[in-house]
């Protein structure tokens, strides 16, 4: 891709390396951050200026300063795992720096600094464009643009006919340097506390907490509400049950992204199916952590699995007789048209059963992962299943934009849904 490949290097090196190695001969990225910090802010600007020409200036700022925030770009650096080629110090690695938002936000810009020097740009606005688009799909799906206080507002008063009330708690710090703590309450209940160094930063550190919280807890009423009417964990077998608590006992307190998928997580959510097994998803090195958590239930062991029609991380145990299957993401689907990743899940549900809390791949997600692997049946029975008990239009756009799919298979989602 790059004819200097020094620019390259020079994009993905980090200064805490530059620290430990003086030898090195190349600088550290942070002029090519500088300079692709603007290369972006003027291709994003002409990007929106050109693809929404009705909309007014206000609108324009506000959605180009959520393109270009820290945490997109972090996301956008995720999803080309810049973290694994940076050139770090090792105390920055140890800390966790591969992860760490702001050096993955300041590495992409850095790559976009190294890209127009090296080709243009031209060759910029292929490259980012295919972040963009969905990214912009979704920040306007969901009004990821907008203050936290407005969104608070509008949720609040759709859902609960309630208005937010803000009160400030404490006020702090010499003159010059105020610290102010406020907090926002629904009802007469504490949503969310926010600290800043104006009572307009605090409060909207507040709402943005309070939005989590309620959207959090209206999508949880929702699962629930969708369990009672269907008979959730009744469904379950006894031996899937204990199998499942023994899952939930041994992965307790243990820092690994996990969640329940396959068909006794369709069950939970209130479809009608079959359950003879249990499926659990993660990340690649997930995989070895659940195993190791349930080491004498291990039939295949964890590692690369390969066959006709997928491929991923896996690893198979029996527990109590049931069988549970482990798979890490990405997990390569082999289609016809060409082979499509599944990747990691950005949004779990939680549940409670039996005094844990259950992680679940959501509906509107099983519905693609269905899709990508080409099983019609299954994708058409969650399909019916949401058309009747409603779904999430804007998560289901989120989701389909995170994996990237191919247009037939998006086409054949939203004909489903219809």
């Amino acid at each position: 891709m790059f004819t200097d490949h020094s620019l390259l290097q020079r994009a993905l090196t980090h200064r805490s390396y530059l620290n430990e190695h003086p030898e090195f001969a190349l600088e550290d990225n942070e002029r090519l951050e500088f300079l692709g910090d603007a290369v972006l802010d003027f291709f994003i600007g002409e990007y929106l200026y050109h693809r929404f020409p009705e909309m007014h200036e206000g609108r324009l700022t506000s959605l180009r300063a959520a393109l270009v925030r820290e945490e997109t770009l972090a996301r956008f650096a995720q999803q080309l795992n810049l973290g694994d080629y940076l050139l770090m110090g090792h105390g920055e690695v140890e800390s966790g720096g591969r992860k760490r938002p702001a050096i993955l936000c300041a590495t992409f810009e850095a790559l976009i600094g190294a890209l127009y020097l090296d080709q243009g740009m031209r060759a910029v606005s292929e490259f980012v464009l295919r972040l963009v688009e969905p990214e912009a799909a979704r920040i306007l799906a969901h009004d990821l643009d907008k203050d936290p206080k407005s969104l608070l507002q509008e949720l609040s008063q759709g859902e609960f006919q309630l208005t937010p009330a803000y009160r400030t708690l404490a006020i702090r710090g010499p003159d010059h340097a105020r610290e102010f703590t406020v907090e926002v309450l629904l009802g007469g209940r504490v949503y969310g506390r926010g600290v800043g160094r104006s009572k307009r930063a605090a409060a909207q550190e507040a709402a943005a907490q309070a939005l989590r919280a309620l959207e959090e807890e209206l999508r949880n009423n929702h699962i629930e509400a969708r369990r009672a009417e269907n008979g959730g964990a009744s469904q379950l077998s006894e031996d899937l049950h204990r199998a499942l608590l023994t899952v939930l006992d041994r992965l307790a307190g243990r820092d690994i992204a996990w969640a329940l998928a396959g068909s006794a997580a369709l069950v939970l959510n209130g479809v009608q199916v079959n359950v003879h097994d249990l499926d659990l998803t993660t990340d690649e090195t997930g995989v070895q952590v659940i195993a190791d958590a349930l080491a004498e239930f291990v039939v295949t062991p964890p590692g690369w699995l390969e066959t006709e029609k997928f491929a991923s991380q896996f690893a198979r145990l029996q527990v109590g007789g049931v069988q549970v299957d482990i798979v890490g993401r990405p997990f390569v689907v082999k289609r016809a048209e060409g082979a499509v990743a599944i990747q990691s899940w950005s949004i779990r549900d939680e549940i409670d059963f039996e005094g844990h809390k259950l992680p679940l791949i959501p509906l509107e997600a099983q519905l693609i992962a269905y899709a990508m692997m080409g099983r019609e049946a299954k994708a058409r029975l969650v399909a019916d299943h949401l058309r009747v008990h409603g779904y999430d239009e804007g998560l289901l756009g989120q989701l389909i934009a995170e994996q990237g799919l191919p247009e037939d298979v998006t086409k054949w989602l939203w004909e489903f849904l219809r």
